[in-house]
């Protein structure tokens, strides 16, 4: 059983990294923080620009909203986190975005699960679990993957792509002010939907930020954020993709501390509505044992199974890791 090492696994994050298409609300009112909240950002907000100076202050998310209407918009960097999981026939990688502010609390986590099929030395994408608050939304790519039932998916729920020579990036979406994570189409919030649908009756461009993978991000420029306010024009920001495992800006480590200036006791962070990965559960869906609260960060391929089969000639879906989303590495098939 080969072992990779943190290196490999960033390659595989970043390889798959999805594009993000944000809906912003532009407003320079109030320093900008209509704006600055549906930005995607480091949970530690300015670490990057003071990390030698006061680390402990740059995790504080008690008074995260206090904190965003005081920094600059251009002392922001956007992130999205991300940690791996592998087992001997698929990999799952989970993608995790954080804004400071949501509309109704502090702090604001949504993410995505990737689902690859391992073929020799490359992988097949063959869906996708979004998470939108508190629900689960579930994709399909090219008919890779059927429903539980064994249905297929409609054409609805269709995975959009952008195709490279280099890549295949899932396109993702979230919601103005509330940032619900769902993929590129038409399977989206309700209310959001019928928002869309007026703006289009009006000719009313909405605002959007295109998020994508690179390895040179920058900081946000106001005027680049500004400059397809009310057109068909997006500007595009390169994310910084970093580990969750990652001891100094990833957060997984600081949970584990709790109760802390970061999480509360019960692990959610402060203001009592926001979960990290491994407290996301599913509220709509009929999962059985729902009681289980982030299996989509301790167990992924057991979700999967109960949420998936797998489509025409591909693999069926095994629950020997080989390393779990945590970075523990297991010795044993049996597991």
């Amino acid at each position: 059983m080969i072992k990779h090492d943190s290196e490999f696994y960033r390659n595989l994050a970043f390889k798959w990294a999805p594009i993000n298409y944000q809906h912003i609300r532009l407003s320079s009112a109030n320093d900008y923080y209509q704006t600055k909240k549906d930005l995607l950002v480091p949970i530690d907000l300015d670490f990057y620009k003071n990390k030698k100076d006061d680390p402990e202050f740059c995790w504080d998310t008690r008074n995260i909203r206090e904190r965003l209407r005081k920094i600059d918009l251009q002392f922001l960097l956007p992130v999205i986190y991300y940690s791996v999981a592998e087992t001997e026939t698929h990999y799952y990688i989970l993608y995790a975005l954080y804004h400071a502010d949501d509309d109704t609390h502090p702090n604001d986590m949504e993410g995505c699960l990737l689902i690859l099929e391992k073929i020799d030395l490359n992988e097949v994408l063959l869906g996708m679990i979004t998470v939108a608050h508190y629900d689960f939304w579930l994709y399909a790519y090219e008919s890779s993957i059927r429903r539980a039932s064994g249905k297929e998916f409609s054409a609805d729920y269709n995975l959009e792509v952008d195709v490279s020579i280099d890549h295949i990036r899932p396109l993702i979406q979230q919601e103005v002010g509330k940032h619900g994570l769902n993929a590129l189409g038409t399977k989206i919030n309700f209310f959001t939907k019928i928002l869309n649908w007026l703006r289009s009756l009006l000719s009313i461009y909405p605002d959007v930020i295109v998020y994508t993978p690179g390895d040179k991000p920058r900081y946000y420029e106001t005027k680049s954020i500004f400059k397809g306010r009310g057109t068909a024009y997006s500007p595009t920001f390169q994310y910084d993709l970093v580990d969750i495992l990652d001891p100094e800006e990833g957060f997984w480590k600081i949970w584990l501390t709790r109760p802390n200036s970061t999480f509360q006791e019960n692990g959610q962070f402060h203001g009592g509505a926001a979960n990290p990965p491994w407290l996301w559960k599913e509220s709509k869906l009929d999962i059985h044992h729902s009681e289980e609260v982030g299996l989509m960060w301790s167990d992924p391929a057991k979700l999967v199974n109960r949420l998936f089969k797998p489509g025409k000639d591909r693999k069926n879906f095994s629950q020997n890791y080989i390393r779990g989303m945590d970075g523990t590495f297991y010795e044993s098939s049996n597991n």
